[in-house]
Order: C-alpha cells, then structure tokens, then sequence
C-alpha cells in the first residue's frame, strides 16, 4: 500500500494515485500535528498533493525522487519567518 497511516505519521511510498487521496485527506483532518514521510514516494497524484497543501503537515523526510524533490518538496516546505519591520 503506498499510504500508510499510523498514529501521527503517513508514509508515503511508490505511487500515490487518486484512490490513496481521500483516506490522506481524512487521516489530515483527523491527526493533530500530522507528520508526512516522503522519501520513498516516486509519484504523488495532484489530489494527494491538495490535501497535504490544505493540512501543510510536517515533512519528516523529503522525497528524492528528482521531480518530486525539485518542484513538490519547496512547496510543502514550512514558509519562511516574516521579515521583520
């Protein structure tokens, strides 16, 4: 299964299609301070992608997969702090 949801942590691996969306969406909305694993995805269906742009979860492990970790990575990333002033 290329979503595992466990208590505070989702892991995603290989291919994460559409049908993985909405129990991700789910666990999201039902996880208080939800952590996400990304190394060993390879491909993320945009409405896996939604759902972790809506929770913005923490990212416990960046995928390296190269397109995933050059356009998917920055957007999940924590903003940065405000400037200040």
């Amino acid at each position: 299964m290329p979503v595992t949801l466990t208590r505070g942590v989702a892991t995603l691996t290989g291919v994460v299609t559409v049908d993985d969306a909405e129990p991700l969406a789910q666990w999201l909305r039902d996880t208080r301070q939800p952590k996400v694993r990304l190394a060993g995805c390879t491909h993320l269906h945009t409405a896996a992608l939604q759902a972790l742009l809506a929770a913005r979860p923490a990212v416990t492990s960046a995928p390296v997969e190269p397109f995933l970790a050059r356009w998917i990575a920055p957007l999940l990333a924590p903003p940065p702090p405000p400037c200040p002033g």
